[in-house]
């Protein structure tokens, strides 16, 4: 993958950038994509600005989204974050009974336990949440915490926290056994190794475009198994999916608001579709996809971890702790690790975005939640092991000064 990676993203000429788990940087090819879009509309006043399911890129992209997680097309749809189609599946498609339980962990990201913890008091929902032993979800913890009553098991493929990877289709069986879903949250996966929504075998999964898939923010992923499609009826109807046997009837003489369009819905991921997706980022978006193509997600996936194995070794020689598993069967090129102290740990995060210090800053986060915190320093495609020694040598600098 051999590229002059400043060209493609214009601030990592001033930045050494590892933030891509918090949100990526722009590219070339998406601002180039949503200009393009903009300057049609100039072109073209007739052109339908704010109906993106009229373009091309609206299937594009679900056909490009689709075959980088090795699903069929028909399974996937385009979605605008990991939180709008959460709510969809959680409060519409499922169907809850007081009694009933969703089983999720302490290193999960907020936004789908905020809309769990709603879910348990409307609908006397039991919360089953697994804490996690140094850093890790253990798989007989997740295990103890499925019954025959879980109607829901909920992943975080990658712990943004501690940089954990699951071995996902172990959580999938187990959920299976019981009769229950799984919805793999995998915003933290997608675009930083090969994720293969079959080999996992989950019911749903979710991610957004503006962090690991290096695209602009407003689009992602929206899976659902093919043999669940039409088992989910949902609320949220979007007329425009409606199974039209001679297209939309506008034109029709005879069209009647009622009549004309009183028939099921499509029997395809696009049913759950729920329009909030605009055309300048579906632009983006869909050339991010192309990109994805052309460097291929195996190259990614292969520079991913063997970089992030390379900042683990580094970290260990200068005496910090690192948090993220080191086994790469357990993560990938997020990592996580401490000074071992968090007043030196803020200082760090502090010394190293110091644009004033005459140096590149060094952009990451500080982060923490069930009692697992750190510096994360997202290890990507673009990054080198010389962005890695620039990185140790600066907290090498900071460690001298306690």
């Amino acid at each position: 993958m051999k590229q002059d990676w400043e060209e493609v993203y214009p601030m990592l000429k001033h930045w050494v950038f590892f933030d891509a788990a918090n949100q990526m940087i722009p590219g070339r090819y998406w601002l180039n994509a949503m200009k393009e879009c903009i300057s049609i509309y100039e072109s073209n006043p007739y052109y339908h600005a704010d109906h993106p399911f009229l373009t091309t890129s609206f299937q594009e992209c679900i056909k490009r989204a689709a075959k980088l997680i090795h699903a069929e097309k028909e399974e996937v749809t385009n979605i605008y974050r990991v939180m709008t189609a959460s709510n969809l599946i959680i409060n519409d498609l499922l169907k809850w009974e007081k009694g009933d339980n969703v089983v999720f962990t302490d290193l999960d990201y907020p936004s789908i336990p905020y809309i769990l913890m709603d879910l348990a008091k409307r609908k006397g929902v039991e919360l089953h949440r697994v804490k996690n032993v140094n850093n890790i979800i253990q798989t007989n913890d997740m295990e103890k915490a499925v019954d025959d009553k879980t109607r829901l098991v909920v992943l975080n493929d990658t712990m943004a926290w501690s940089g954990f990877k699951y071995d996902t289709r172990a959580i999938s069986d187990i959920a299976h056994q019981h009769g229950a879903y799984v919805l793999n949250d995998a915003i933290q996966s997608v675009g930083a190794i090969d994720v293969d929504v079959k080999k996992d075998d989950v019911d749903f999964l979710v991610t957004g475009s503006y962090k690991w898939q290096c695209g602009p923010e407003g689009a992602g992923i929206f899976y659902i198994k093919k043999e669940l499609i039409e088992k989910f009826d949902p609320t949220f109807r979007n007329y425009l999916w409606s199974s039209l046997p001679n297209g939309i009837p506008f034109s029709h003489p005879d069209q009647d608001n009622l009549e004309s369009w009183d028939y099921p819905l499509l029997p395809n991921a696009t049913r759950f579709d729920m329009g909030a997706c605009v055309t300048p980022i579906l632009f983006g978006w869909n050339e991010t996809l192309k990109f994805y193509e052309k460097i291929g997600i195996e190259n990614v996936e292969r520079s991913v971890r063997s970089l992030g194995s390379y900042c683990i070794d580094r970290l260990n020689e200068i005496g910090c702790r690192v948090l993220t598993p080191e086994d790469p069967k357990m993560r990938h090129g997020l990592i996580i690790y401490t000074t071992g102290s968090y007043e030196t740990d803020k200082m760090t995060q502090a010394s190293f975005n110091a644009e004033w210090s005459g140096e590149k800053p060094i952009k990451l986060c500080h982060r923490g939640i069930g009692g697992v915190i750190g510096l994360r320093v997202c290890c990507h495609f673009f990054n080198s092991k010389a962005d890695v020694d620039y990185l140790i040598e600066a907290q090498k600098k900071i460690l001298k000064k306690q």
